[in-house]
């Protein structure tokens, strides 16, 4: 056992410390979190107020809510394990902005949710309104109905036949269209407008999903893939409520029962990783919210216990008022990119609105929540071509892969709540869809209070996200030639959907991707190509150090940090020496301008190393000299290196192909990526800088907001 508290993550899947040492926070009741002691059962938390006790309690959990009201100045605080090892003193200042977290108890909800239906998505005396208002967002949902009223029932999965194969990923996206599409579509519209054909093919759909064994293949907690089981306890419950008078007594009880089963394997697969120690689970990240979702839908019903039910809302509260959310950081930022964080902030949202609605206090009261359109709007902008970093980063809102994955709307409920004005301008821009392939639900949760004070600013030119690491800087954020570069420096490693990507860049002119990372899933995560390109370090715009990468380097290690961000001359510093074998130090600084960006690179190693300087593009490049220009929607790039760089090579063909070990009937098309690659001679130390010189003449906007 060691004979010091441990300060830094043990393995990647715990929490981080919070706060860090003279962190300045905006809650002012906050969640204190700590790293585990191995052994420990018990810990005593003191907080201090200069040298006088503010507050001491003890928990079995490794991290605590305060109960008081903190005022805005520097406070310390200890831990002390029940094995004998104490924490020193850490201190923290809270901000004069800093929220009060009012938090929800399980009572408080649970005992005012009504009995009627619908109530849990809304209730009869929200729906003229939610008419009035939402009025195209209906006209969107008329047109989901006929699509589902013109396809067929869904077919059981068979994907669990087979010891290896991609079958799962053709049948799991057919599973989303019909249950988190076609059911909810109609679902909403009978409900809203108490149409008989969308009520009757969504008790249909409705029935027909809860046949498919939950203690099979759909399986929350089980052997094969979970996705389907979290889809259905996602959406089921929502369904239920609003279709309920269409049910007889044996099919809601059939249907109620279903739930309940995909609702204690929530539980169970929280409680078996431990999640509020272990949250770096993307998966187990979603589930809290439809098990306190189900435990409102099941009330009254009979078929559990309503001490289970409270059970369940207990333990998705306990969740969400304390250390929800891992991904999400305090500045706003996901850590797991865009394409990830457009989905994974909507799972939620339902369950966040009940119990604002029935409780009057509001989960959405913290900081990340307040500041999450200030991330969107930097990395989340639909007229760029791709949305770095991450997993589907290449992925569009209406990709045929996963359709409606990556949000078409990302910024509802928090536009509204929070604004600011172009978050709410973009929302508006958003919500004129064809139709929906994905969160159905959230479009129809009653307007809930705005803020009265919020931390969301409006936007500057240069956004800086130190929580899950990300930058963008601009030359001008809302010109249509606006030249972008964003860049990736994180304490979270390559675990997850996160690359061995520490340091890498990306540049855009006018939405138009010039710089990209390279890489793709193939026919579904986990392919070869996936894992051995996509995830590693040379599919990046990074470097590598005699041929190696960050993979050489354990999760805890390969990290990156900014070590200062100058917004007036739009500069940025990172650093990412611990990210890499056989070197002491990597740091690279971007500078933007009106001319381009300028990306200059120290790198010291203890003996004689080569480096590799990787760079990705979408169109192909042409060599002139050792400079190399691309042409893509009439942009223009030039890459300049200086004469310690050396180009090798540029080429169009992956290491491993997006098809590799794939059978043929699952090979997949994706359009082709170009790779360009630089070498410097051996030394101990290497300085170099390469100018990307854009010419932004007669640039435009490369798509529109809605596709």
């Amino acid at each position: 056992m060691e004979n010091k508290f441990p300060t830094q993550r043990k393995v990647f899947t715990q929490n981080f410390q919070f706060p860090t040492e003279n962190e300045l926070i905006y809650e002012d009741n906050p969640t204190l979190i700590w790293i585990p002691v191995e052994d420990a059962k018990m810990y005593t938390v003191t907080v201090y107020d200069g040298d006088e006790i503010f507050e001491k309690a003890s928990t079995s959990n490794s991290y605590i809510n305060i109960s008081k009201k903190l005022s805005a100045k520097e406070y310390s605080w200890t831990v002390e394990s029940d094995t004998g090892l104490l924490r020193e003193k850490m201190y923290f200042t809270v901000s004069d902005k800093a929220l009060h977290f009012e938090r929800p108890t399980a009572d408080e909800v649970f005992n005012a949710y009504p009995t009627e239906r619908p109530s849990y998505i809304f209730s009869k005396t929200d729906i003229d309104t939610l008419i009035s208002e939402r009025s195209n967002a209906l006209e969107a949902i008329k047109r989901n109905v006929e699509i589902a009223l013109s396809r067929p029932f869904p077919e059981t999965p068979t994907f669990h036949w087979y010891a290896k194969s991609y079958a799962f990923k053709m049948y799991f996206s057919e599973h989303r269209l019909y249950c988190d599409r076609d059911l909810i579509a109609c679902s909403l519209f009978y409900a809203l407008t108490g149409d008989e054909k969308a009520g009757e093919h969504a008790r249909k759909l409705l029935l027909r999903i809860c046949d498919m064994n939950p203690l099979g293949p759909c399986d929350v907690s089980g052997q094969w893939d979970d996705e389907i089981g979290i889809s259905n306890i996602r959406n089921l419950p929502c369904a239920f409520d609003m279709i309920f008078p269409l049910l007889d007594n044996k099919q809601l009880k059939y249907v109620a029962s279903t739930i309940a089963v995909y609702a204690q394997q929530c539980e169970n697969k929280l409680r078996g990783i431990d999640y509020e120690k272990n949250p770096s689970n993307s998966h187990a990240g979603r589930i809290p919210a439809y098990l306190g979702g189900a435990a409102l839908v099941l009330k009254g019903t009979g078929v559990v216990p309503e001490e289970t039910l409270k059970r369940w809302l207990t333990y998705a509260l306990d969740i969400y008022c304390g250390i929800f959310p891992f991904y999400g950081g305090n500045d706003g930022s996901w850590a797991e990119g865009v394409f990830y964080s457009s989905s994974y902030t909507k799972w939620y949202l339902p369950f966040f609105a009940a119990v604002e609605r029935f409780s009057g206090k509001s989960l959405f009261n913290r900081p990340f929540y307040h500041r999450y359109t200030n991330f969107l709007i930097h990395f989340c902008d639909h007229r760029y071509e791709n949305h770095p970093f991450c997993d589907c980063y290449y992925e569009t809102p209406l990709s045929e892969a996963w359709p409606g994955f990556f949000s078409q709307n990302p910024f509802t409920v928090y536009a509204d709540k929070f604004g600011p004005a172009l978050a709410r301008e973009r929302c508006k821009k958003l919500s004129n869809q064809e139709i929906y392939y994905l969160h159905l639900l959230d479009l129809f949760i009653p307007t809930l209070r705005e803020e009265k004070m919020s931390l969301a600013t409006d936007p500057e030119d240069i956004a800086v996200f130190p929580d899950s690491g990300f930058i963008a800087m601009h030359t001008e954020l809302e010109d249509e030639n606006d030249i972008c570069v964003m860049a990736r420096a994180s304490r979270f490693s390559h675990d997850s959907h996160r690359h061995k990507d520490q340091g890498s860049f990306a540049l855009f002119c006018g939405g138009t991707s010039l710089i990209s990372p390279s890489g793709y899933y193939g026919i579904g995560c986990g392919t070869n190509h996936h894992l051995k390109w996509t995830n590693s370090t040379k599919a990046h715009n990074c470097i590598l150090v005699n041929g190696i990468g960050q993979e050489a380097v354990p999760h805890l290690e390969s990290v990156g940090k900014f070590v200062s961000v100058d917004k007036q001359n739009k500069i940025c510093v990172m650093d990412m020496s611990t990210a890499y074998p056989n070197i002491s130090k990597w740091q690279r600084t971007l500078s933007l301008s009106d001319d381009g960006l300028v990306v200059s690179d120290v790198v010291e190693a203890n003996e004689d190393v080569e480096i590799t300087y990787c760079l990705h593009t979408l169109s192909e490049p042409t060599a002139e000299g050792n400079n190399v220009k691309v042409t893509r929607n009439g942009k223009k790039l030039t890459i300049i290196p200086d004469e310690k760089l050396t180009l090798c090579e540029i080429s169009d063909k992956f290491d491993v192909d997006i098809n590799d070990g794939q059978p043929k009937e699952f090979h997949v098309s994706e359009p082709p990526q170009y790779h360009i690659y630089y070498k410097t001679d051996k030394a101990k130390r290497h300085t170099f800088s390469v100018n990307f010189k854009v010419s932004k003449q007669e640039v435009s906007v490369c798509s529109r907001y809605v596709q």
